[in-house]
This record gives structure tokens, sequence and C-alpha cells, in this order.
């Protein structure tokens, strides 16, 4: 459970740290779980620049019995329920396997503003909750924030650079802050790397700015992201939405495992 220390950062910040949530054991079992699914060729399979090496899997949920569970796990869906002050489902999720010396730059951006202009979603009542299954260093890609920018809407500075949904998934992303605007909020907002062992999660509103550097490494960089959204804030319909696996318009409410997510794996294979 947080607690009211916890919600007040977040509150003012924007985001939330939370070391040591899960074991060894549980990390290693969604590590297993990347490299089965990063060898899967299904259209939720995004690859690098280089044609070779994974960018993100996504929908995970829905092809592994292991991260079905773990979407549906407490440790992550009590703080979204309590962050978002209602029931929530699943959004969208996605596996970033960042590889050594090859895993590309994630450029400046707010989710929040790909959930609205690409689909539909009406309010800012979603949030990530992300867990690094390796650990997150300085040198293989830590996740960048500017502490403070979920308050603000971007809108004006954000310019759509590319059509089709596609290229919201690649390094070359769709919608740019613009360099004024980011050179702006970098002086008078500062900057924050976030790194931390395996099993540390990190929560963060759909509104935050964000990004993350190559891996400059020799290290996997491995994190899993969950996008919750209230069951308060369905997605409306607009003209050419972006595919169901990358933009969930079922908002039934996920129900709480009444155990830890690897209890109970007999087998990880899809749940479908």
């Amino acid at each position: 459970m947080l607690s009211a220390h916890d919600i007040g950062f977040y509150e003012k910040h924007g985001y939330l740290v939370l070391p040591g949530q899960f074991s060894a054991q549980e990390t290693g079992l969604l590590l297993r779980e990347t490299h089965r699914l990063s060898q899967l060729e299904i259209p939720q399979r995004i690859l690098e620049r280089d044609g070779e090496q994974v960018r993100s899997v996504y929908a995970v949920h829905r092809h592994s019995n292991a991260f079905d569970r773990f979407t549906r796990d407490l440790r992550n869906l009590e703080p979204a329920r309590a962050l978002l002050g209602s029931d929530v489902y699943i959004h969208q999720t996605q596996l970033n396997p960042k590889a050594p010396f090859q895993g590309d730059v994630w450029e400046w951006h707010q989710d929040y503003l790909y959930w609205q202009r690409d689909d539909g979603m009406v309010e800012p009542r979603a949030l990530n909750v992300s867990v690094f299954l390796d650990e997150v260093t300085e040198f293989n890609g830590p996740i960048f924030i500017m502490p403070g920018s979920h308050r603000l809407a971007l809108d004006d500075e954000t310019r759509t650079a590319q059509d089709g949904w596609e290229n919201t998934l690649t390094a070359d992303i769709r919608h740019k802050i613009t360099p004024d605007a980011l050179r702006r909020l970098a002086d008078s907002l500062g900057l924050v790397s976030i790194k931390g062992k395996p099993g540390t999660t990190v929560v963060f509103d759909g509104r935050l700015l964000h990004c993350s550097p190559p891996n400059l490494s020799g290290n996997l960089r491995s994190v899993i992201f969950i996008r919750y959204n209230s069951v308060d804030n369905p997605l409306r319909q607009i003209a050419n939405p972006r595919p169901e696996w990358l933009a969930s318009r079922d908002p039934k409410p996920l129900t709480a495992l009444a155990d830890p997510f690897a209890t109970t794996i007999a087998d990880v294979r899809s749940p479908v």
C-alpha cells in the first residue's frame, strides 16, 4: 500500500520509485519470458532500425500467462488504483528489452499525447507502472524524466511529424516536442535519471515528460511497462485508431490476484 508521503510525492513530481518490489525469482521468470517473447514472429514484436534487434513487444499479457498474472498482481494494481482513484483496466503493455550497444533511443515525449491523439483517450487518468527486470544503470539506457512536467499541457508545443500509427513505435517518433520547449522545460524543471536493481518499480503519470538514451553498455536492459487506465475514462471512437493490441477498448476492470503472480504458475505459455 502507498503511504500518504508516497501519494504526495507522486502528485507533486509525477513519479514514484519503489525499490525491491519483486524478488530475483520473480524477475528471473519474467526474463525467461522476455527471451521467449522476443523470438516470436508476431505483429506485436517491433524491431530496431537495423531490422534485427528487438525494440519492443506489445500486448505481452496476451501472449504469456506469467505477464498476464503479473498485470493483476496487487503490487502493480494497488498503486494504480490508489493514484487514479478508481478501478483500472489495461490500456497497453510494452516490454522493452534494450539490446547491448544496439538498443536505440526513445525521444522526449508525453505518453498521454499519443493516447489522446492516436487512441481517443479523453482525460489523462492513466499511468505507467514500469518494473526493471534487469539492473538499470547510467550506461544501459535509464529512464530520464523532468519532474513536475505532468502538470503541463504541451499540445501546442508538440508537432505531429509523421503519418501512420507505426511511427508511434519507432525511434523516429510521430509526435515531437519542439527543441525550444524542451530546452526551456529542462532549465526550469531539471532532469532526473532513474536507475535501480531488478525488481524496482517506477510509477509515473501519463503526462510526465520522459525519454531513454541508447544502451551504451554490454548488458541487456529489460523493462516491462503496464499502462493502466481508469475504468471511468474509456476511449472514445476516433477515425483510424491504432490496433487494439496497442490501445485496448475494453474497459473491464481488472481483478487482483489473491497471491503473488508467480505462486501458481505451472507453465508460461500463451493464456489464449
